[in-house]
């Protein structure tokens, strides 16, 4: 098993990228905490790894204030005495993608400049980099005392792209990158590697819920190009790379997730 005895924190860990890396480490050995805002869906997802033989907890948390980013890495350790792994997978967009608890009255996914509000630019970086900072501080100090720690970010390709109509949510997932590289280069003295995956489309429940909620609005049934949808299965496989030993000499670095739409796209055995 790859992560025999690591502690492997989860956040966003009750659905789509999170829940298949959660699941995976559970399957590779690791005792995982899923914190997410969700405490239902986080639940469902224990219970399945706890039905395989695997060992998992639930902590329910809101990343976006730092309090509770904090309760949670106190949560973990009185449960399970360290951290080896941090990976956040929580973050998005408002609107359908997200649970409304989050997005509060926003009327749309995204605007531009020129109609965008200081509340919505300010709601984005909580919720894409302000919470990725917060849970990675909260785990920092376990993870230097025992001079070991893997932490993995999940960014966006719009921090590569640019996403017109969302330059919010483009700078916060290209801040998580540059968070990334530069805070590799603090703790890599204390033998703690930062990387980050940054996906393309992925074929996650959220995005599943958005196309099918929009179809019932509209009446219209909703064409995707499945080529260039990553699953968050296959996401999860390059997730655990990173936080086991296969990468121990790696740090700093960027894996960007995604193909050519001019590749075909290998079928699956």
């Amino acid at each position: 098993m790859k992560l025999k005895d690591k502690v492997a924190i989860v956040v966003g860990g009750a659905s789509g990228v999170g829940r298949a890396s959660a699941t995976l480490f559970a399957e590779e050995g690791a005792k995982v905490m899923i914190a997410d805002v969700v405490p239902e869906n986080a639940e469902k997802v224990a219970s399945d790894i706890k039905a395989k033989g695997g060992e998992a907890s639930t902590f329910t948390m809101d990343f976006r204030f730092e309090e509770q980013a904090f309760a949670m890495a106190n949560a973990a350790l009185e449960r399970y005495g360290k951290i080896d792994i941090l990976v956040n997978a929580a973050g998005g967009i408002v609107g359908t993608l997200l649970p409304t608890k989050l997005t509060g009255d926003f009327p749309m996914a995204g605007a531009p400049v020129v109609d965008q509000s200081k509340e919505l630019w300010d709601w984005m970086m909580d919720m894409n980099l302000n919470g990725p900072r917060h849970v990675v501080k909260a785990v920092l100090g376990n993870m230097i005392k025992n001079n070991y720690g893997k932490i993995v970010l999940l960014s966006s390709i719009a921090a590569i792209d640019g996403l017109p109509g969302n330059s919010d949510y483009t700078a916060a997932k290209a801040g998580v990158i540059g968070f990334a590289k530069a805070l590799a280069g603090e703790v890599a003295a204390h033998g703690i590697q930062v990387n980050c995956v940054t996906p393309s489309a992925t074929w996650s429940e959220g995005r599943q819920a958005a196309m099918a909620k929009r179809e019932q609005e509209t009446g219209e049934k909703l064409q995707v190009d499945m080529s260039g949808m990553a699953m968050p299965e296959e996401l999860a496989e390059a997730v655990l790379f990173l936080v086991s030993r296969g990468s121990d000499h790696m740090s700093g670095k960027n894996i960007i997730f995604g193909m050519p739409m001019v590749m075909p796209r290998p079928q699956r055995g």
